[in-house]
């Protein structure tokens, strides 16, 4: 088989462009579980939250009101993550949780978002 000049030169760009699609393809997501950690608000006056690493686990402990006396009581939760990088919390149903690096906020699919909470100095 014999190729001309501009055949090899098409092939060899071809094969570039797969060389690259396959590495973007095999690079894994950042765990951003770390930076998460510490003490977290919500914006639209929901109970506060607490992001901690406990060995190797990752979890979220969450505010919550309960009773009568709507007394504040801590629920904690295992902070996942898939293979493909998204995190969730399993509550009794899934909740999806994304983490915004640049702003420095955190969002809850049904909750909303929440703003790393002020330490006073």
């Amino acid at each position: 088989m014999k190729l001309t000049r501009s055949q090899m030169l098409l092939m060899g760009s071809c094969m570039l462009g797969l060389a690259s699609v396959m590495l973007q393809a095999c690079s894994e997501k950042e765990d951003t579980r770390t930076a998460m950690c510490g003490n977290w608000e919500s914006v639209a006056g929901k109970p506060d939250m607490l992001i901690f690493k406990e060995g190797e686990a990752y979890k979220v402990t969450l505010f919550r009101r309960k009773g009568i006396s709507r007394k504040l009581t801590p629920e904690t939760y295992l902070l996942q993550q898939e293979d493909n990088g998204n995190l969730f919390i399993n509550t009794g149903f899934r909740i999806d949780v994304a983490y915004n690096e640049a702003t420095d906020v955190i969002t809850f699919s049904p909750n909303g978002d929440y703003v790393r909470a002020r330490t006073e100095q």
